[in-house]
C-alpha cells in the first residue's frame, strides 16, 4: 500500500514569514538602547590596571603554591587518577595531616624524590645528554 503524498499548498505561512522577518530585523529602539548600554560601560583606560608581579613574588608564590586568582601565575597540572584503595588513603591521610589532596600527594612525592635523589640525578644525567 502506498502512502499518498500530502499537498501542503493550502497552508498559510504568512504568519511564519512574519514572525522570521520581525526577528531578523534591526529596530530602532534596540539599537538606541544598545549605544546607550555601550557608552556606559567603561574604557579600556576606565579599567583597573592587571597587577605584575616581580620575578621574586611569582617564583615565592608558585613555590608555596598560592597562584589561586593572581593572572599570569599558573602551576603544572597533570589529571590522575587513582585505583579506590589508594584514593581512599589520599584524602584520609590528607585530612589526618589537615592538607589539602594536592599538599598531601606533593609531600608524598617530594619525600620519595628525596629517597631516590641519587636516581633522580642520573635520569636527569642521561636526559640531558641526549
Amino acid at each position: 500500500m502506498a502512502a499518498a503524498k500530502k499537498n501542503f499548498t493550502g497552508i498559510n505561512t504568512g504568519r511564519v514569514y512574519g514572525t522570521i522577518a520581525e526577528a531578523t530585523a534591526e529596530p530602532e529602539q534596540e539599537t538606541q538602547e544598545a549605544a546607550e548600554i555601550e557608552q556606559m560601560q567603561p574604557t579600556q583606560e576606565a579599567r583597573k590596571q592587571r597587577k605584575t608581579y616581580t620575578e621574586q613574588e611569582a617564583a615565592e608564590m608558585l613555590q608555596n603554591m598560592q597562584t589561586s586568582g593572581r593572572k599570569g601565575l599558573k602551576l603544572p597540572r597533570i589529571n590522575l587518577a587513582f585505583s579506590p584503595e589508594l584514593h581512599d588513603y589520599i584524602t584520609t591521610m590528607s585530612r589526618v595531616r589537615g592538607e589539602n589532596l594536592t599538599q598531601f600527594v606533593n609531600h608524598v612525592l617530594q619525600e620519595h624524590m628525596e629517597a631516590h635523589r641519587d636516581v633522580y640525578d642520573k635520569a636527569i644525567e642521561f636526559k640531558n645528554s641526549l
